[in-house]
């Protein structure tokens, strides 16, 4: 396999596994055969850790219109506020919230 058709694998799978999360059906173990598979492509030289990274979250970015640790951020927030009671947070709608503010 080809470095760009390995690249194009990848890619396919994270659509398709940033798709599901999206749609809150996650599938754990599509998500440690995927990371099996790019461990792989990185001892085999295929494909370098940044370059595994930087699709990571072109991809991420592609699903959610948000960086991965934009997204991490937010989710903690709203985790945090629901923990202490901030009703004035869980009022914004979720489209606002979702959109970094």
């Amino acid at each position: 396999m080809d470095k760009q058709a390995f690249i194009d694998s990848c890619y396919t799978q994270l659509i398709d596994i940033f798709q599901k999360a999206k749609e809150h059906q996650k599938d754990e173990k599509q998500k440690h055969r995927l990371e099996g598979y790019l461990h792989a492509g990185k001892a085999l030289a295929v494909i370098s850790n940044g370059e595994a990274l930087t699709l990571m979250e072109d991809t991420h970015f592609e699903v959610f219109g948000e960086t991965i640790e934009s997204r991490k951020s937010r989710k903690a927030n709203l985790k945090e506020a629901v923990a202490r009671g901030d009703d004035g947070y869980i009022d914004i709608p979720a489209y606002e919230r979702n959109k970094g503010g």
